[in-house]
Formats: C-alpha cells, structure tokens, sequence
C-alpha cells in the first residue's frame, strides 16, 4: 500500500533579520515540520529579490503552507505572493521589533511559534494594502516615522535591535515639522498641515492594547488615518492621552480619519515614505485598501470569564427535549 504522499510547506526565511542563527533556525524547523508530516522547502531571502513572486509559483507548484520567518518587512513580503490564494500563512518572528507578532498575540518564541503552526490554531483573513505593484501588511508613514527608520542603517538594526532606532526617535521628536499635505480619502479631499502622517492597518508600535484603544484591526475591510500635528516634544503626553485614554477622534494635535477604498497622500514639498518599516519613495502615494484578502495563522481566542462560565453550564448547551 502506498504511503500518503507529504504536504508541501514553504518556508520563507531571511538570513539576516534579528540577531539569531539562521543554519539553527532552519535545522529546528526542518526537524519538527517532517515529525509533523510535512515536506518542507526553504527559501533564503536576498538583497532586492521578488520574494512575492517566489511564494505565488510555490503555491503553483501546490504548496499547502507558506510559512514566513524573519521580521516585519519580510513577513509583507511574502503576504504579498498570497493575495486571495486559500493557503494558510504562518508566521514566525525573528526581526528587530516583530510588530506584526506582537499585533497577533504570535509567540516571539521559536518553538511555541513553531507548535501554534502546527498544532491548534485559528485561521484569520487579514487586509492589505497595495502602494503601485507593491503590497504592505501593517502600516505606512510619512513625517516622523518615515526620518526615524531612513536614518537607522541595517547593520544598526541587526547589532542593537530595537534600541538602534532610540537615537534617532530623540532627534526626531526635537526637530518636528509640520508640513503641508493634501489627502485624498475615497473621494473626500482634505489639505492639513502634520508632522506625521499614518495609514495604519494594524501594528502601529506592536502592541495591541494600543491599536484596541484606536480601533484599529487588520481583518475590518479599512486603513485608518492618523494625523498628527504636534510642534514639539511636548505635545507627545498630551497626544498620547487623547488617543489612548479619552479616544478622541480630533483634536488640535490629530485627527483620524478611515478610508474603505482609495487614499492619495500629497506633500508640498514631496515627502519621504515608509512601509512597513522599509523606505519605499516620496509622496504623491497612492493606496489601494484589500480587504480580508490573506489567511494568516493566528492563536485560538481565549474565552472571557463570561463565556467561559457560559460554556460550561450545561443549562445552556443542553439539546432541546
């Protein structure tokens, strides 16, 4: 009787992201995936390769599972080969920040990333954005955001982690400009003056709590707007607060708006744009909003207190007599 042939995994890994050992990484996740059953092919990134178009021919080629391993730039990329595909994504972290992670409640843990893949977990469709013949997962900016991450070098990054960006965030938020912009948002045009401009679909800074108290999730079929006018560093608490505590949608120091559709972001002078977390030009920028359009494999939702008391009541799951 002939064996049952192996399902096909793809697993997309960046050599040089974080500060692991990736001949390591990729003898553990060879190791568990063929225990699990799986036929596994790696794919090493380089410098300026099309990673999105090796992801779409591998699951040409019948591939079951693209697995992404690296940071967030990394794990966009490979979202971007899965536009409306059925194949599941899974993700494991090994960047600077891993905002996308931590956005998901994916463990930052190799092997705990590695057993929610393949073991129990849930399958969510999360949106895209598409910026010409590029698409991004997480968020795109332009002011602040955009000075702090082209002033950090990759070898910065890969020696400090995290802390390479803390100089720079200091320098920037001493030397805030507002510049002028026009936004086009599904047909509404508005001209504003900001230091910093967000398209946020999700993992502004990587924890949740933060974008839950924004109203911002990846699977809501938009992209939100956050548009921030602060002067100088001391306008940073009081934005913080009204964000973050008293959820106001328009202040003197922002305002947030949601696009469904279609925004345009023009800087006068043109302005330098990042996506998430890589330089990708200057404005004018168009954004098309993709709704729900990639399974990403995600952690099964823990019931609350309530409905685990609700669960477990026999009252209420009874059948019908």
């Amino acid at each position: 009787m002939d064996a049952k042939p192996k399902l096909k995994a793809l697993i997309v890994l960046n050599p040089v992201s974080g500060m692991g050992n990736p001949d390591q990484l990729q003898a553990y996740c060879q190791n568990e995936f063929e225990k699990a059953g799986w036929q596994v092919d790696f794919y090493r990134t380089q410098t300026d390769d099309d990673i999105s178009a090796v992801v779409r021919a591998s699951i040409n080629d019948s591939c079951s599972l693209v697995v992404a391993s690296g940071g967030d730039g990394t794990i966009a990329a490979v979202a971007a080969g899965m536009v409306d595909s059925q194949v599941p994504l899974g993700i494991l972290p090994s960047g600077t920040w891993n905002a996308i992670a931590r956005n998901l409640a994916i463990p930052l843990y190799l092997p705990h990333a590695v057993s929610l893949i393949l073991g129990e977990h849930s399958l969510n469709r999360l949106d895209l954005m598409a910026v010409g013949d590029s698409i991004h997962m997480m968020n795109l900016g332009i002011g602040f955001s955009a000075a702090m991450i082209q002033n950090t070098g990759r070898e910065e990054k890969r020696n400090f982690g995290i802390f390479a960006y803390l100089g720079n965030v200091v320098s920037q938020l001493f030397g805030l400009q507002l510049k002028r912009y026009r936004l086009d948002i599904d047909g509404q045009h508005i001209k504003i003056r900001a230091s910093e401009i967000m398209v946020a679909n999700f993992g502004i800074v990587g924890l949740r709590a933060f974008e839950n108290a924004l109203d911002i999730h990846p699977d809501d079929g938009k992209v939100d707007l956050i548009v921030v006018r602060a002067r100088t560093i001391l306008d940073a608490p009081v934005l913080l607060w009204s964000l973050l505590v008293k959820r106001e949608k328009r202040t003197p120091i922002h305002r947030i708006f949601s696009g469904c559709e279609n925004i345009t972001i023009t800087g006068t002078p043109p302005a330098v744009v990042q996506a998430d977390g890589e330089i990708i030009g200057k404005t004018p920028v168009e954004i098309k909003v993709l709704p729900r359009c990639v399974q990403v494999i995600t952690p099964v939702p823990r019931r609350t207190l309530l409905e685990e008391i609700d669960f477990l009541n026999p009252l209420t799951h009874s059948p019908e007599r």
